[in-house]
């Protein structure tokens, strides 16, 4: 039996998240881009969660799940949600989040922050955390490039909000 034994791991995603982006960044310098993209999606994922669950609550973002239960994930009200039911949904990979990041662009710093999470959404919109099991042949170097750009402007508004405690 491990140390661990009891303990149960708080879900931190900007420790994450910061975690994912210096890997994927020491990858990327390395010329292993294929991983560096993978943990580049994994860090804008944490990153964009972790400002979600500081500036979104709200909108319904929190760690309660849909039956208003304590959560290790992320979870938050869709709007458009057709169905009253199934409202509360859990925020899941990058690319299943971007609907809800435009609740980070209420209030005065809106039209500073909408470009920069535009930019995110859709570099990483096709990102698929399934690509780890492929050859990566599919991946264009011009797209895990943006994503590298995308990944960063991510980490430095992460970054600004850790030092400011707001956003832009």
């Amino acid at each position: 039996m491990g140390d661990d034994e009891g303990n149960k791991a708080t879900t931190d995603y900007a420790c994450a998240g910061e975690r994912h982006y210096e890997d994927a960044s020491y990858l990327h310098g390395d010329g292993r881009v294929l991983n560096a993209d993978h943990l580049f999606g994994l860090a804008v994922e944490c990153l964009m969660k972790a400002l979600l669950k500081r500036f979104a609550g709200q909108h319904g973002v929190s760690m309660k799940d849909s039956g208003g239960s304590e959560s290790d994930r992320l979870w938050w009200d869709d709007p458009e949600a057709e169905n009253p039911n199934r409202k509360r949904k859990a925020l899941g990979h990058v690319n299943q989040m971007r609907q809800a990041l435009p609740l980070l662009v209420d209030g005065r710093s809106g039209p500073a922050l909408d470009q920069a999470l535009s930019r995110v959404s859709v570099d990483f919109e096709k990102w698929l955390v399934d690509d780890r099991y492929t050859d990566g042949a599919h991946l264009a170097p011009e797209l895990l490039s943006r994503r590298q750009g995308a990944a960063t402007l991510a980490y430095d508004l992460h970054l600004h909000v850790e030092l400011t405690g707001k956003l832009p």
